[in-house]
């Protein structure tokens, strides 16, 4: 024991003694070596410098490397994590953006511009990339050659390079010279040192001053060797690629953010995933690094200067890898010809064409830089669907989906959804023109104009939402008005500590809308027809074929009691049924029951059931599958085609049907079916129906249409006074199929949710629902019935870009 005591004691004292020896003989060798006279003055410097870069390369960087995984691995870890960004395409595998990070958890991810302190972190603020499960290897290749050739080698064997360290005194003097001031000079960073910068935010400034230089550098010192120990443990480099192409970025003046990562850089800049690039493509995106490709054209300087950049990083940079990298002569041929070629003229954002035309009725700037960002492109494309996409993504995942998921694919069409919420504005527009009178005036109709800056007027939007969706429950056309998610349900029924909706606190009720559930209970027994009588105890004098109320006992029909929507008849009718039919039926629509005091038959017929939209919207597609393909089973609709996990796998669609799919069949009998398609239409084709303004539409009258259903609900308050009415909710849901197959269910939404902030007076949901309900049908008609057009690309559109955070935040 005693003698392994000496020893270590031994280790020890050489420990100290070499060093304090080594500066001895400095000392007086060289600093006090009088043979030497005023040459000391420099040769000292430089032999202290020299020493220091070996150190540092040799004695600090695998300490430091190893010690700083205890307190720096999981920081680095959660840096990678935090700038993953969600790839979005739509119904046709076009790239529509990259899911807003603004809309992430304020606790897992940054993009709010500021440092967040965290428990023992501070997250600094954000980018955003598409991570890649494989790096090009073309790409990493020139990489190297450009940035750091000596990776791994002698010269930078633990993240930092010895000759990038020996390189800062001679470019300092170099600097100072040319500036004929002292200047700070500049020494080659590794890729570790370069990822240092992005993620703990040291980038480099052509003003900093040289103390600040200094800081810089020594941060970078202090990150680099842990940054690489952590991404080449075991020998392994594949971690350090990775980071390579998902985290440097490559183009600039972008309308948002600049574009990070070889993946949405690709997509935005040659129009195709980084998995399919040329050689060389991927040698462009790497000379891209250090020297970002200016995307967006400007004033006639920029535009110079925009050119010249591109020309030097193509014909130079990219040229250079090329020359040094492809041995084959026909390769190198042709990835030369390849890159002659590029160097014509400067790229322009990739945007397909369909895309290009639903954005072209934007202002200028506004299309142009939609088309240049990928953030800025889906908040233009999607600007309320993102919101029920998030929605989703909580119902599946939680909070954490942001793990789950790398890419969404959409069910809409961008384009023509775009184009629709054009038209639903218009119309929207047109309605509050025409009952401007009975709308309070602090709402509006007028989407346009409500939200119109500078105006001096303020108004609130109450919740508009329509959305349509096929046969399987894939949602083809969905607008909202107010990024609440309105039709996904209220927010007092989402649970704050998993983010998922619990249909069971719901708490907007459906009005008349329920009666669509008690046509299916009467359907399913079996014996009525649309002319059976059912006793009325609020019936009018005379006049039983129309609406009228009074207070006689009279007998109306089933098809004027469901086409006026009457409550005393059917109340009647539906007191035949038995109460726990009536419960299979509402459950199985999903329905939130009242307190079980109340009645079933009277809370559906007046509408004292809660649900969603997307549930009610699932109650009408049910009836139509049962009235067209009954075997179909049917989820709730969705906005989401199918998710590429975290390892960038699709899922099989077949795992997008929820576990709560029910086929109609179990639902609505064979039998009842002639009843409920009659009585069900009759809103629409009955002369006296709540839906009588949209008549023409009627099955009967169309010969395109095999099928047409719908219901409404008005929600009030009660009347204030004899005349008056006070809105809440208006409700239309509906079902239709063309002659030539297609069918689609749909619901349309007006409101508020809430009692207490009624919207509208005397306004109901017949009248007030006109205009956007043509809209959408006439929209459901074209989709049908598909026609072809011919198509042709946008002209680019110079404009001045904004780089600002707050660009990137839904408008």
């Amino acid at each position: 024991m005693l003698a392994l005591l000496r020893i270590a004691a031994r280790v020890v004292e050489a420990l100290v003694a070499i060093p304090v020896r080594a500066f001895r003989l400095f000392l007086s060798t060289i600093l006090f070596n009088p043979r030497l006279g005023r040459l000391r003055f420099l040769v000292a410097p430089v032999i202290l410098y020299v020493v220091f870069a070996l150190a540092l390369v040799y004695l600090y960087a695998p300490i430091r490397g190893i010690t700083g995984q205890v307190w720096m691995g999981d920081a680095l870890r959660y840096a990678n994590e935090r700038s993953l960004g969600t790839a979005i395409y739509d119904a046709n595998d076009r790239f529509v953006g990259i899911f807003d990070p603004v809309l992430d958890s304020e606790e897992d991810f940054n993009y709010l511009g500021r440092p967040i302190r965290l428990p023992d972190y501070i997250a600094y603020p954000d980018h955003k990339s598409l991570h890649v499960n494989k790096a090009p290897e073309h790409y990493w290749q020139c990489l190297m050659l450009h940035e750091d050739r000596h990776l791994g080698g002698p010269v930078n064997p633990f993240g930092i390079d010895l000759y990038g360290v020996l390189k800062i005194p001679f470019s300092t003097m170099q600097r100072t010279i040319q500036a004929g001031r002292p200047r700070m000079g500049a020494g080659g960073s590794s890729l570790s040192m370069q990822l240092a910068r992005i993620f703990f935010k040291t980038p480099p400034s052509s003003n900093e001053s040289a103390i600040a230089k200094m800081k810089r550098k020594l941060k970078e010192w202090w990150l680099a060797p842990v940054i690489y120990w952590e991404l080449t443990k075991g020998g392994d480099r594949q971690p350090l690629k990775l980071w390579a192409a998902n985290h440097f970025p490559h183009a600039q003046r972008t309308g948002g953010q600049p574009l990070y990562g070889v993946e949405q850089t690709s997509l935005i800049l040659f129009g195709k995933s980084a998995e399919t690039l040329s050689a060389a493509q991927q040698y462009v995106l790497a000379a891209a690094v250090n020297q970002p490709i200016i995307l967006l054209e400007g004033g006639e300087r920029l535009n110079a200067r925009r050119a010249g950049s591109w020309r030097r990083i193509v014909t130079e940079r990219a040229r250079y890898c090329a020359d040094k990298l492809i041995a084959n002569p026909e390769r190198h041929a042709r990835a030369v010809g390849e890159l002659q070629a590029l160097a014509q003229t400067p790229p322009d954002p990739k945007t397909p064409i369909a895309i290009s035309q639903a954005m072209a009725p934007l202002a200028p700037g506004t299309a142009r830089r939609a088309s240049a960002s990928p953030i800025r492109r889906s908040n233009t494309l999607i600007p309320s669907a993102k919101y029920g996409v998030r929605d989703e993504m909580k119902n599946r995942f939680g909070y954490a989906w942001r793990s789950e998921v790398r890419g969404v694919h959409l069910t809409l069409d961008v384009a023509q959804n775009l184009e629709f919420r054009r038209r639903v504005h218009q119309a929207l527009a047109r309605t509050q023109a025409r009952f401007r009178g009975q709308i309070d005036p602090r709402y509006s109709l007028n989407v346009a104009k409500a939200r119109a800056p500078g105006d001096g007027q303020s108004f609130r939007v109450p919740d508009i939402v329509i959305a349509a969706a096929d046969p399987d429950g894939r949602i083809i056309r969905f607008y909202e008005s107010n990024y609440t998610t309105a039709y996904f349900g209220s927010g007092t029924a989402r649970d704050s500590r998993t983010g998922r909706y619990d249909p069971s606190r719901e708490s907007r009720f459906i009005a008349s809308l329920a009666k669509m559930a008690a046509a299916v209970a009467i359907a399913n027994q079996a014996t009525d027809k649309p002319a059976t009588g059912y006793l009325d105890t609020a019936a009018p004098r005379s006049g039983l074929e129309a609406c009228k109320r009074g207070r006689k006992r009279r007998s109306r029909r089933a098809e004027v009691a469901f086409a006026c929507s009457l409550n005393t008849p059917l109340e009647w009718r539906l007191g035949q049924i038995k109460p726990h039919e009536l419960r299979r039926i509402a459950e199985g629509f999903k329905l939130t029951l009242p307190d079980p005091s109340t009645p079933l038959a009277k809370a559906l017929v007046v509408g004292h059931v809660a649900a969603s939209p997307r549930t009610v919207h699932r109650m009408a597609g049910m009836v139509l599958n049962a009235l067209s393909r009954p075997e179909t089973a049917l989820p709730q609709p969705s906005l989401v085609r199918r998710f590429d996990d975290s390892e960038t796998k699709p899922a099989p669609e077949t795992q997008m049907i929820p576990k709560d799919s029910a086929a109609p069949n179990r639902l609505i009998e064979d039998s009842g079916k002639p009843f409920l398609e009659g009585i069900l239409a009759a809103p629409i084709c009955y002369r006296h129906g709540t839906l009588r303004r949209v008549s023409d539409w009627c099955a009967a009258k169309r010969p395109d249409l095999r099928l047409h259903f719908a219901k409404t609900g008005t929600r009030g308050t009660g009347a204030r006074d004899p005349s008056a009415y006070d809105t809440v909710d208006l409700w239309v849901a509906g079902g239709i199929q063309f002659t030539n197959g297609p069918a689609y269910s749909y619901v349309i939404l007006i409101g508020t949710g809430s009692p207490g902030e009624p919207w509208a007076r005397d306004l109901f949901a017949g009248a007030a629902s006109e205009q956007v309900l043509r809209v959408l049908l006439e929209d459901l008609a074209a989709h049908a019935n598909p026609k072809p057009r011919s198509v042709k690309a946008v002209p680019a559109q110079p404009s001045d870009v904004a780089q600002s955070s707050a660009d990137l935040k839904p408008q």
